[in-house]
């Protein structure tokens, strides 16, 4: 639980330490790149319907390599959407297999490179994925190993999602004490990081969700000074 602790920490560090007139996708999206020591990123939601989207990319490679597998409709994104597994596809790739198509003409977008496709479940479902690549010649590792990983794209994916009924109901239909520590932690978390109350609740929540628990113990343990963050 400790090394979970201090990856969420580091998550809401980074995203704090990113101008906040950017929006939340895209700050979240330089987080996870800059803490799993990947050199792109990009996060798509709802990656096999057809309201498929990509919130944001790092850069141009992360971005053309997120275009590439929605228009040939293959890839490790793709599948890692259906499986809820982590999917990793080295670029060249020697054995391409369902990825023959991508893995080709990926070519012509990055040399060398491999390519981590982290599906974002912050609760029961899949909601979208988490593309990670580093442009050296496979295997190129990341910073950060598969369970480290899973549960960052988790905290990405719950501080997206809107779910009313894990946050509003903490928020207006619960006991007047919870809701009253939820305010108290989030102003506190709002001090403590210098963002905005938005931002401060989504943190709450990426906790919350990759806990296992609710935002009223998240709230709890920041307003008792059992979890604190810091951007120093």
């Amino acid at each position: 639980m400790g090394g979970q602790v201090d990856l969420l920490s580091r998550l809401a560090v980074a995203i704090a330490s990113t101008p906040s007139s950017e929006p939340l996708s895209v700050r979240l999206c330089h987080a996870c790149r800059d803490l799993a020591e990947a050199d792109g990123a990009a996060i798509t939601v709802a990656y096999t319907s057809p309201d498929r989207v990509t919130l944001c990319a790092t850069d141009a490679v992360a971005s053309r390599l997120e275009d590439l597998q929605d228009i040939i409709g293959e890839g490790p994104g793709r599948t890692a959407a259906v499986t809820g597994q982590i999917e990793v596809c080295p670029i060249p790739n020697p054995d391409p297999g369902p990825w023959a198509q991508f893995s080709k003409a990926a070519e012509g977008i990055v040399r060398n490179a491999t390519i981590h496709a982290v599906p974002m479940v912050p609760g029961d479902a899949i909601f979208g994925v988490l593309t990670l690549y580093r442009s050296r010649p496979p295997p190129a590792q990341l910073g950060l190993d598969a369970p480290a990983l899973l549960k960052l794209a988790a905290a990405a994916g719950a501080a997206l999602v809107r779910d009313p009924a894990s946050v509003d109901d903490e928020l207006v239909g619960g006991p007047w004490s919870s809701r009253s520590q939820i305010h108290q932690a989030t102003g506190m978390v709002v001090a403590q990081l210098g963002v905005g109350v938005e931002d401060a609740l989504a943190v709450l929540r990426a906790h919350a969700y990759a806990g296992d628990t609710t935002l009223a113990v998240i709230a709890a343990s920041v307003v008792d000074r059992t979890l604190r963050f810091t951007n120093r």
